[in-house]
């Protein structure tokens, strides 16, 4: 059964797609295609607002919605959209986590629309230069990928009162010159944990 949302640590995460700007070698999805911390989070269809909505039950529990799942939500970004006014009639905090390239594939700044909405973006940016970017994420638009990630998380700032910049602590990859590419940008930084071992709860 699909897993529109998820339960972790106090906060509720929104699986609302499995389409990604990037396809990289290392996400979760491409490791463990079955189940993450229990959840079925492959999407046999895009759910509707509704199922989103109906999925979530009752969100006062939870310090934070996020929506954080198979794939990059701002893919959909309608939905996230509408999504995050019905949550935020019940005054609840939003995360979206996002490859930062929703700019680029839309070709216009999104951020506006996200006003008011999102309390926090977290965008990840694994790599220091384009060239290592490219290799390590495969992002849709190449080596482009790495200028507009910072753009994104610089024009964010004008709408988002929280921007964050995460890095994976990968094998290889330099995390303290992301976490300095962050400072450059005026931005928050954040390492992530490198999950090289199913977690099935």
């Amino acid at each position: 059964m699909n897993s529109y949302s998820y339960e972790y640590a106090g906060n509720l995460y929104l699986n609302i797609t499995n389409r990604c700007m990037m396809a990289c070698p290392y996400c979760i999805k491409n490791k463990w295609a079955g189940k993450f911390r229990g959840n079925s989070l492959k999407l046999d269809k895009e759910p509707t607002v509704q199922e989103v909505m109906d999925s979530m039950g009752d969100i006062t529990k939870y310090n934070e919605i996020i929506f954080c799942g198979y794939g990059d939500a701002l893919i959909r970004l309608p939905e996230v959209i509408e999504i995050s006014k019905l949550i935020k009639q019940q005054g609840k905090r939003i995360r979206i986590n996002t490859a930062g390239l929703a700019n680029r594939y839309y070709n216009k700044n999104i951020l506006p629309q996200l006003k008011g909405l999102a309390d926090v973006i977290s965008i990840s940016l694994n790599g220091t230069n384009p060239k290592e970017h490219n290799e390590i994420n495969r992002p849709m638009f190449k080596e482009e990928s790495f200028d507009e990630i910072i753009k994104f998380a610089k024009e964010a700032k004008k709408y988002i009162p929280l921007v964050v910049i995460t890095a994976v602590e990968l094998p290889g990859l330099d995390v303290s010159k992301v976490a300095q590419i962050a400072k450059q940008a005026g931005v928050s930084f954040r390492a992530r944990p490198y999950l090289d071992e199913y977690e099935s709860n």
